[in-house]
Formats: structure tokens, C-alpha cells, sequence
């Protein structure tokens, strides 16, 4: 009896165990999952993305990204690589696609369209069941899980670098309306008008510059008015902003791009000055002038001193 039944439970033993090596198939290897495209991300350097009859383009110059269009300026290389990976997207289903079936996708009337090189990308509407998203590329159909959706319907002002100065800015030169200063041969700074403490603060205000970024980036149809400001760059460059509002944000508006950055907190506060005042308390200080304390009636008709909470 015993016998047998330890020949059951090799027999079970046995059984689990084949069925262990049927179900995870060691040495199988998962089905690689197949891209939207076979394009090179790294190797493009000119991407347009169209949403109805706005067109926004980003261009490749001395190696970093700019938006060349609906304006000029610098670009934000993170969202730039976000659109770009797009293109990598696993594709879950494609299918052939008839000319008389693009209503059926919504792709007669795109969400957007995506250029990278030669490949055009349509993004037409989503799977109702499993909300994944139609992509057209040539005559094929693809259903690709949506999770791109907010880079294709961004503003152009989106893909815009925050940074007020370049991120290798070395500044040689500042002149705010209160002050000018520039960098000396001997590496000390001269004030045009002497400031107290200026040489021990400007460094401070440097590292502020440099590592200042907006919350916020407005294109501006008009000119801006208001109080100049040059920085100098020590390769040459220079870069002016128009001081539009100093509180309660700071709102500086650089002509060439024609952008309005708008910038909060301290560092609105530290990008116009050398030595900014505190922030306000409310502690209060006895002082000769301060109001009395108040006294209440008691029941024998003098006084009692109210404690301040």
C-alpha cells in the first residue's frame, strides 16, 4: 500500500513538473514587440507637428533643438525626445486601410500628424472598447496604445526652454536700470556706479541667473514696453529682456523671440538685485509707538492685563 502510493506522488511529482516546463516554455523567447516606425530618432533633426491649421516645427542646429516655427527660439530637449519616441511606439494590431475608410477612423479629420523625415504619422480617433489610438502611416492601420495624446495637442510655447539664459551661459556682463557691472581682466567685477557690498553679492545674483527658469512662456504679437536689461555672454552673445512687471511676478519680455517668461517666488525677486529685502514677518516688536495693551474692567473696578495669544 505504501508502496503505491509513493509511486502516485512521483507520478504527481512528475506531472507538475512537465507541466511547469509546458506552461513557462524555458528558453522561449517573448514575441519582440514591433514599432510604429523603423526610424532612427537619434539621426533626425527637423520634426513637424501639424494640428488643424497650426503648425509647429523643431530644428536641429549646433547639435540642441530649437522651435523654428511658429517662432524662433530655443526648445526644450525633453519634450522634444517625448515626441520623438512616439515613433517608437509598440504598434498591438495594423491592418490594411482603404481610402473610403478614413472617416470610419476619424483620420478625414485628425487629432494631429507627426513628420519625421519622410514618415508622416496621422493620429485619428481611439478604440471605444480599449481607448487605444488609431495611427495612420502610408495604407496601413495601426492600434497603438495612447499615452502621447498631450504632446500632439500642446501649444508651440509647450516645447519651449524655460531657461532665461543659455545652459552653459557664462555672464561677463549685466546692466539692470539701477546698476551696470562687468568682468574685469583680472577676474573681479567693476561696478559703473559703486554699490555697497557689490562685489561680495553679485555672485549670488549670478548663480540666480543662471539657474533661473519661468513657470510660464507667452508669445507676444507686439512690443513690449518697459525698463531694459543686458546680460553680456562671455562667446559673445548677448541677451536683452524688456522688464515688463516686477510684482507680484516678474514678467520679462526678450524682443528677438518675441516670448514673455514669467517668473515667481524668490527668484523674482533676487534676478533685479543685489541684496533683496526679506520676506515680510508678522512678528511684531514692541516698540515706543506700539499701541497699549488693553486693559479689561474687573469686578472691583480695576484693571486686568488681557494675555496676546
Amino acid at each position: 500500500m505504501k508502496s503505491r502510493m509513493l509511486l502516485n506522488l512521483s507520478l504527481l511529482a512528475v506531472l507538475a513538473v512537465l507541466g511547469a516546463v509546458a506552461y513557462f516554455e524555458p528558453g522561449k523567447k517573448e514575441p519582440a514587440e514591433t514599432p510604429l516606425t523603423g526610424v532612427e530618432t537619434d539621426k533626425v533633426d527637423t520634426l513637424t507637428l501639424q494640428r488643424g491649421d497650426k503648425t509647429i516645427v523643431l530644428a536641429k542646429k549646433g547639435g540642441h533643438w530649437w522651435v523654428s516655427a511658429p517662432f524662433s527660439a530655443p526648445a526644450n530637449e525633453f519634450r522634444v525626445r517625448q515626441l520623438l519616441e512616439i515613433a517608437k511606439t509598440p504598434s498591438d494590431a495594423s491592418y490594411p486601410l482603404k481610402p473610403d475608410e478614413l472617416a470610419k477612423f476619424e483620420l478625414d479629420k485628425p487629432l494631429a500628424s507627426l513628420t519625421l523625415g519622410d514618415v508622416v504619422l496621422v493620429f485619428g480617433g481611439a478604440d471605444p472598447i480599449n481607448m487605444r489610438r488609431y495611427v495612420r502611416i502610408g495604407d496601413t492601420l495601426h492600434l497603438v496604445r495612447d499615452d502621447f495624446s498631450r504632446h500632439l495637442t500642446a501649444q508651440a510655447t509647450d516645447y519651449v526652454d524655460k531657461k532665461l539664459l543659455p545652459e552653459d551661459a557664462r555672464i561677463q556682463e549685466i546692466a539692470l536700470p539701477e546698476w551696470k557691472a562687468r568682468l574685469g581682466q583680472d577676474g573681479k567685477w567693476v561696478f559703473e556706479t559703486p554699490q555697497e557690498g557689490g562685489e561680495t553679492l553679485i555672485g549670488e545674483l549670478l548663480t540666480q541667473w543662471q539657474a533661473a527658469r519661468a513657470i510660464d512662456v507667452k508669445h507676444l504679437d507686439k512690443a513690449a514696453e518697459g525698463q531694459k536689461l543686458h546680460i553680456g555672454l562671455a562667446n559673445g552673445e548677448s541677451v536683452d529682456f524688456v522688464i515688463v512687471q516686477r510684482e507680484p511676478e516678474l514678467l520679462l519680455v526678450r524682443p528677438d523671440y518675441g516670448l514673455q517668461y514669467e517668473v515667481v517666488g524668490e527668484p523674482a525677486k533676487r534676478l533685479l538685485s543685489l541684496n533683496p529685502k526679506p520676506a515680510e514677518t508678522r512678528t511684531e516688536e514692541a516698540s515706543p509707538s506700539a499701541s497699549p495693551v488693553p486693559q479689561a474692567p474687573t469686578d472691583e473696578g480695576g484693571a486686568e492685563e488681557i494675555e496676546a495669544d
